[in-house]
C-alpha cells in the first residue's frame, strides 16, 4: 500500500534463540522492521533523484556475542533530522528549546522511543497503530535488553537491540481483579470454575465454599490487592481459582479470568519493593502492566 520497492536482507538466521525470546522479540522486531519500510525506506522516485537504487533495502542480522544477541536492523533510506527531531519535542512539550538544542544527536533520535512521539504526520496502515516505538523499548527492557538507534541523514538509519540469551519466564493464569490485570503462577493453580457467591458457607468465622465434600476457605483477593476495593459490593457471580501451597489448598475469588500467558518476570520498581504478595511485574502481550501474585507470601500477608 506504500508503492514502495523494499528488499529484505536477514543475516545470522542460524544463531540459536531460547524459544521463549524468540517469542517475545517477535513483536519488536516486525515493528521496527515496519518502521524501516514505513518511516525510513523513501519512495522509488525519491531515491532515483538521490542516486539511490529504487529499491530500498532493509537488512535484519542476529549474532551471539557472549552471553547476549545482538540484532539489528539497518535501512538505506533518508536518515533522520535531528533538528526535525529537536522541533517535534519542543512542540510535545518534552523539552524547552534551550534542552532541546543541547541535546546530541543521538539524543535525538532516542527521542523517538518516548511515548506519544511519532515524527510521521500520518499514519499508514504497515508499521500499524497498535505497538508505538515506546513499547518496543519497554519490552526491550523488559527483556534486561538496550535499544540504541543511529542514523545519518541521506544515508539510513540503524538500530541495534542487545538482548541476554535466556530470560526467567514464568507460565501464568492471567487474572482481573476490577479493572487491573494480575498473574498467578500457573505452578500454584489446581483448578477453575465459576461460583454463585450466594452459595457460600461461613465455618469457624470464615467464608469457605465445598466442591466434592472438600472445604477450601474462600478470599477476596481483590480486597488486598486493589486499592478502595475494599467496600465494594461483591457481584453473584465470579470465579473461584483454587490455588495450592504445598499441601494447603484455597479459593481466591476473581473477577475475570484472562487466559494463560508465559510472561517475563520483572523485578519490581523501589516504590513497589517489598509489597507483600508481589512477586514481581510483567508487561502483558497487549502492553498493559501486570503484577505477579507471590501466592505463599499473599495469603501469609492477609489470609
Amino acid at each position: 500500500s506504500l508503492k514502495k520497492e523494499v528488499n529484505l536482507v536477514m543475516h545470522g538466521e542460524e544463531t540459536d534463540l531460547d524459544k521463549n525470546l524468540v517469542e517475545a522479540l517477535a513483536d519488536p522486531l516486525v515493528h521496527l522492521v515496519r518502521n524501516s519500510v514505513d518511516h525510513g525506506v523513501e519512495a522509488p522516485d525519491v531515491r532515483e533523484k538521490a542516486g539511490k537504487p529504487r529499491a530500498g533495502t532493509v537488512t535484519l542480522s542476529a549474532e551471539q556475542e557472549g552471553d547476549h544477541i545482538l540484532l539489528s536492523i539497518v535501512d538505506d533510506g533518508a536518515g533522520m533530522n535531528p533538528d526535525v527531531l529537536r522541533r517535534k519535542a519542543v512542540e510535545k512539550g518534552l523539552y524547552d528549546q534551550d534542552a532541546a538544542d543541547r541535546l546530541t544527536d543521538n539524543e535525538c533520535f532516542n527521542l523517538i522511543f518516548a511515548a506519544g512521539f511519532s515524527t510521521k504526520d500520518q499514519i499508514s496502515d504497515v508499521s500499524g497503530r497498535g505497538v508505538g516505538m515506546d513499547v518496543v523499548k519497554t519490552k526491550i527492557g523488559q527483556l534486561n535488553g538496550q535499544i540504541n538507534i543511529m542514523s545519518e541523514q541521506g544515508k539510513g538509519t540503524s538500530i541495534i537491540i542487545k538482548v541476554p540469551l535466556t530470560l526467567a519466564i514464568m507460565p501464568t493464569l492471567m487474572i482481573m481483579l476490577g479493572d487491573q490485570s494480575f498473574a498467578l503462577p500457573l505452578v500454584n493453580v489446581v483448578e477453575i470454575f465459576h461460583l454463585d457467591l450466594t452459595k457460600t458457607n461461613i465455618v469457624d468465622g470464615k467464608e469457605c465454599i465445598v466442591v466434592r465434600d472438600k472445604v477450601f476457605p474462600l478470599f477476596h483477593i481483590k480486597r488486598w490487592l486493589v486499592h478502595g476495593a475494599a467496600g465494594q459490593a461483591e457481584p453473584e457471580n465470579a470465579h473461584v481459582v483454587i490455588v495450592a501451597m504445598g499441601t494447603k489448598q484455597v479459593g481466591f475469588v476473581v473477577d475475570q479470568l484472562i487466559g494463560q500467558e508465559e510472561v517475563v518476570i520483572k523485578p519490581l520498581g523501589r516504590a513497589l519493593q517489598g509489597t507483600p504478595g508481589m512477586a514481581g511485574a510483567t508487561i502483558t502481550g497487549d502492553g498493559r502492566i501486570a503484577l505477579i501474585i507471590d501466592v505463599p507470601s499473599l495469603l501469609q500477608h492477609y489470609g
